[in-house]
């Protein structure tokens, strides 16, 4: 198969003998495709060529070598079909040259077109700014991938390339880039179960950001004789036992990657002696499911288990399809080996997840020899919730950062009636979990079970709990709910639902909620509205505006309290104390004194009728120039030896 043959070849393109290099590389790796698709391949790569010609990296090389590249990882790492692998090769002409997409179309195909579109940035605008831009770009492309989402698994090749050739960038740009793949796609890549796209990620991206402590852990780890000797006696010992059992096993050791061992150290505060003690992992990876609890029940009889650290993802998966069992044990020095263990096939998918599955249903065709997509309920509810959030939140930006937001520490799995898991944060609450399922069950959430039993919509859910819903189109969320849900999809859906309600109404929602936490902390102004009216000032708002946000919780009650307490400052301010005391001679003076030493004055003393009792409570009120004397004062009271309680009731205006 000769590229000279190709109806787009060019023997004037820069860079010539490299690109035909790297399309002949790309070549070899799709074994896969007919020879009829290997030479429509090829006429895609000349495509883009021409349409890149004369743009160079910053190496120098052509700067076609990179999406002919980013075909090779996705032929590499899916097998994917020649409509995606054209669509890698061509991700970049719209967004860089002069070709538009019905070009592509024409040339190609309408799919392969939209899979190019889907990843293309936008245009820049010079009236909106980089951050803007970026936001705009991220929300096209959730909208892309959950139409399609082929367009993730282009957009993470043509990451994970660059990542691995930054090097020719400035090392201010080095860190942005690798800032950005931390907080964005090794999140989506773990979600996706792409366990090694998530590590060689999370290693780049630390490497660029930084430098030094990567060398620096790297040689440590190069240097660790006691580790290395242990994770040879456990491998030993393992081997031994399983080939006395008859349990045919392969051991792997578990690489963790040096960006992994940052954060643990850190959490250790860079000691290097936690490190040579930190636990070894290991993968087990038997011929069947049977064998999976049969090598768990055998590493039990010879490590002792850590307490609490088993799970069994075989029987209830991630919902990524993640499988395995897992399990921590005790070594006779006290060390931990941390152990997955699992079957050939869910090896495959704990290294790769979705790819995995793209992979597998990739190697059939139907009847009309067209490869479809797998179905994938969770990864597509996960999508399409990105996307609603989109439609939910008030400018790109805000759906950029809820995104990320939402992106970590959904750790904790959950059940639906039907026994499908749903993924959530530690500490989520139903309301998390209505909301995650659909924006209209979350907005009409009546009440919940689980287990079968009633729970309130603030209850706090726990791993492995199946969870009913009921909803009634009467019912509504409540702004209280933001401060009960834990994801920011939920909060987001709750605050643009209660964004449509009529202003006065959130208005007085909003001077609840902020008189709720003043009388919490035992705080009644008499002129509130009046004072609102200054800190409303201070935000640079009207009043309606500042109780409105109050009301959808964007700003924090505790810093409206500040601001309240230094307008009423210079209108001076009294408080009641109630003080139970020992009732001897002194007790007075010893209270009045340590009072009037932080300069308040006292107002007036309420004594009970009865002063014959051993312990009587006295009421004074004070007159305090700010709210920063009676913490003071309440603290130097509680000292006393004869002061039993104290009790602050309320401070007024």
């Amino acid at each position: 198969m000769h590229a000279t043959s190709s109806p787009y070849y060019n023997k004037a393109l820069y860079g010539l003998s490299a690109i035909e290099a790297s399309i002949e590389h790309l070549i070899k790796q799709v074994d896969y495709l007919s020879a009829d698709d290997k030479k429509q391949l090829i006429d895609s790569c000349f495509f883009a060529a021409n349409a890149h010609n004369g743009q160079k990296r910053r190496s120098g090389e052509p700067y076609i070598c990179h999406p002919i590249k980013v075909a090779e990882i996705l032929a590499n790492e899916v097998r994917f079909n020649l409509p995606v692998l054209q669509a890698a090769v061509l991700h970049d002409v719209i967004e860089d040259t002069n070709i538009e997409k019905i070009q592509v179309s024409t040339a190609f195909s309408n799919e392969v077109a939209d899979l190019v579109d889907g990843v293309s940035k936008l245009e820049k605008d010079k009236d909106v700014s980089a951050q803007e831009l970026q936001a705009r770009t991220f929300h096209k492309l959730v909208v892309a991938m959950e139409a399609d989402p082929r367009v993730v698994m282009i957009k993470f090749a043509d990451r994970m390339h660059n990542m691995q050739t930054l090097g020719a960038l400035s090392a201010d740009k080095r860190r942005r880039i690798a800032r950005e793949t931390l907080e964005v796609y090794v999140p989506i890549a773990s979600r996706l179960g792409m366990f090694n796209f998530k590590s060689e990620l999370e290693e780049l991206a630390f490497q660029h950001m930084h430098p030094w402590r990567y060398r620096t852990i790297k040689k440590l780890l190069q240097n660790n004789a006691a580790r290395e000797k242990a994770m040879l006696d456990v491998e030993q010992t393992l081997h031994q036992a399983f080939l006395q059992e008859n349990i045919q096993v392969s051991i792997h050791r578990r690489s963790r990657n040096l960006y992994y061992m940052y954060t643990k150290l850190k959490k250790m505060r860079f000691k290097r002696r936690p490190l040579e003690r930190a636990s070894i992992p290991f993968i087990i990876i038997t011929n069947s499911i049977e064998d999976c609890y049969r090598a768990l029940g055998l590493i039990h009889q010879i490590y002792t288990p850590v307490f609490k650290k088993l799970n069994d993802y075989i029987a209830l998966p991630k919902v990524n399809g993640y499988q395995s069992l897992h399990t921590s044990v005790l070594t006779e020095d006290r060390r931990v080996i941390n152990l997955q263990i699992r079957t050939k096939a869910m090896h495959t998918i704990a290294e790769s997840g979705i790819i995995a599955i793209w992979r597998e249903h990739n190697k059939s065709e139907n009847t009309l020899g067209v490869r479809k997509l797998p179905p994938d309920k969770s990864m597509r509810r996960w999508l399409g919730n990105i996307k609603n959030l989109g439609n939910i939140t008030t400018n790109p930006v805000e759906f950029y950062e809820a995104v990320k937001r939402d992106l970590i520490g959904f750790e904790m799995q959950v059940l639906t009636p039907k026994g499908e898991p749903v993924a959530l944060p530690e500490g989520a609450t139903v309301i998390d979990f209505a909301y995650h399922i659909h924006t209209d069950i979350g907005d009409h959430l009546h009440s919940a079970e689980v287990n079968g039993v009633d729970v309130p919509m603030d209850f706090a859910l726990s791993h492995g709990q199946t969870v009913e819903i009921f909803t009634n189109v009467s019912a509504a969320p409540s702004n209280h709910w933001i401060k009960s849900a834990k994801t920011e999809r939920a909060r987001t859906a709750i605050r643009h639902y209660l964004q449509g309600a009529d202003p006065e109404f959130l208005q007085k929602m909003g001077q609840q909620t902020l008189k709720r936490y003043l009388a919490h902390h035992h705080v009644k102004y008499r002129h509130l509205d009046e004072l609102l009216q200054q800190v409303a000032k201070r935000y640079n708002t009207s009043l309606g505006e500042l109780l409105q946000r109050i009301a959808l919780y964007r700003i924090p009650r505790q810093a409206i309290f500040d601001t309240l307490k230094d307008v009423a400052s210079k209108y001076g301010i009294s408080t009641t104390v109630q003080i139970d005391v020992i009732n001897q001679p002194g007790t007075l003076a010893a209270v009045t004194e340590t009072i009037a030493k932080h300069s308040a004055n006292i107002l007036r003393i309420d004594f009970p009728e009865n002063m014959q009792i051993d312990e009587v409570t006295m009421t004074f009120k004070l007159h305090l120039q700010h709210f920063k004397q009676l913490p003071p004062i309440i603290d130097d009271l509680t000292q006393l030896s004869l002061v039993k309680k104290i009790k602050h009731e309320e401070t007024v205006l």
